[in-house]
């Protein structure tokens, strides 16, 4: 028996979708439901599953095209629905009997795509370490992350690019900020448009069009800081992800509903403007493949536990690409965390149809006038962009004023 495989509506209302990776390889034979491609459209990036085990005859795209609702992804033969095909034993060969990857000079590259799991892939980032180097113990070959752990004991990692940061104190855990290894590494010559960095560029071109201004200013965190610890330290068994960006968000959330007018969008060719009657805030994270928009929902329905737990969960799926396509729509404000990697100041650009983007920089000690004299502060820097089409200065700089009060004083929105 011989299934086609086509792409299906992913229900999100688009009609195409970029073949990321493919995860299997013609000949293999693969078990029902096991991912066999992770493709990209414009609002989010998931794996497709096998709907029959079999083996694979064909494949009908290259990485990187781009696939029509209903076209045929794979051909699969020699099974039936529902009937297993013969499984590869799925746990790692005993820690004893493996044989550890060689180190990284001494092995020639493939030339395709090392089979390895969203997680895997973020630890060897993390690293420093190229996966097209590595050698898998795992089935299929697949690279597991014990195979990462042999190779950076025994090999050397990738070069880190450019000279250290100087120390900051990072939002998220109050530690110097990690610079990823390899951010910005491409070779010379020209590549295809492809993945996140493809919809990031079209997001952007049309988020150009919007008449931007910015205004920026800096406060006192230390209250921040200390309500953070207390709270950790008064509700550990709640306060597990309790990071600065919550309470960020749930001031900006805030702001958002003393402030109606920024939490809306505008329409000129229809000449409305729709004021949100949610305050859905999305917040950027760095991923592996470039930068993705989780959107919390409701954000002034939680409180500051669960609006920690909302933020760390939709980070951890949007770094494992498990966040799915619901989970990054339906943003009316965003929130941009630069000051995790020591940025102090930035110009963020909004994100179309939304009227307002507010960024964060890093909390770091700086001079700072604290009873007319001159005195050591951990202090934030605070910019907000608007649509001026939308927005004038004056409630552009009342917004962000409001949203430095909270802060400043974070009891004042927690009770």
């Amino acid at each position: 028996m011989t299934t086609e495989f086509r792409l299906p509506d992913v229900g999100e209302g688009l009609d195409e979708a970029e073949i990321v990776e493919w995860l299997v390889a013609v000949g293999e034979v693969i078990r029902r439901d096991q991912p066999l491609v992770e493709i990209l459209t414009d609002k989010s990036q998931t794996q497709l599953p096998a709907p029959v085990a079999g083996t694979i005859t064909s494949l009908g795209f290259a990485e990187g095209d781009m696939a029509n609702v209903g076209d045929v992804l794979v051909v699969i033969s020699g099974s039936e629905p529902g009937k297993a095909a013969p499984e590869e034993d799925p746990a790692p060969a005993p820690v004893e009997e493996m044989t550890p990857p060689a180190p990284l000079a001494s092995r020639p590259k493939t030339g395709r795509r090392p089979k390895a799991s969203p997680s895997v892939r973020r630890i060897a980032l993390d690293r420093g370490l190229d996966l097209t180097e590595v050698t898998g113990s795992g089935p299929s070959g697949r690279i597991l992350e014990s195979d990462l752990d042999s190779v950076n004991h025994e090999g050397p990692a990738l070069a880190k690019p450019g000279p250290s940061p100087s120390p900051s104190i990072n939002s998220a855990t109050g530690a110097a900020p990690s610079i990823p290894p390899v951010l910005g590494q491409m070779a010379p010559g020209t590549h295809p448009l492809r993945g996140i960095r493809r919809v990031t560029a079209e997001a952007m071109e049309r988020s150009w069009t919007i008449p931007h201004i910015h205004g920026a200013d800096e406060m006192d965190a230390t209250a921040l800081l200390e309500a953070r610890s207390a709270l950790k330290t008064s509700h550990a068994d709640r306060a597990e992800h309790l990071t600065p960006m919550a309470f960020f968000m749930m001031a900006v959330a805030k702001a958002l509903r003393r402030y109606p007018l920024v939490n809306s969008s505008i329409d000129m060719e229809a000449a409305t403007i729709t004021v949100m009657d949610r305050v859905n805030v999305g917040f950027a994270v760095a991923t592996a493949n470039g930068l993705v928009v989780p959107v919390v929902h409701d954000v002034d329905r939680l409180d500051l536990f669960k609006l920690a737990d909302a933020i760390a969960g939709l980070g951890r799926a949007a770094r494992d690409k498990t966040i799915t396509a619901a989970q990054m729509q339906g943003g009316t404000c965003t929130i941009t965390n630069y000051g995790s990697l020591g940025g102090r100041y930035a110009s963020p650009i909004i994100r179309s149809p939304e009227a307002a983007i507010v960024g964060f920089g890093s909390i770091q000690i700086r001079p700072s006038v604290v009873g007319g004299e001159v005195a050591a502060r951990p202090t934030l820097p605070v910019v907000t962009a608007a649509d001026h089409r939308i927005i004038d200065g004056d409630l552009m700089t009342a917004f962000t004023e409001d949203v430095m009060a909270m802060l400043r004083n974070p009891i004042t929105m927690l009770v």
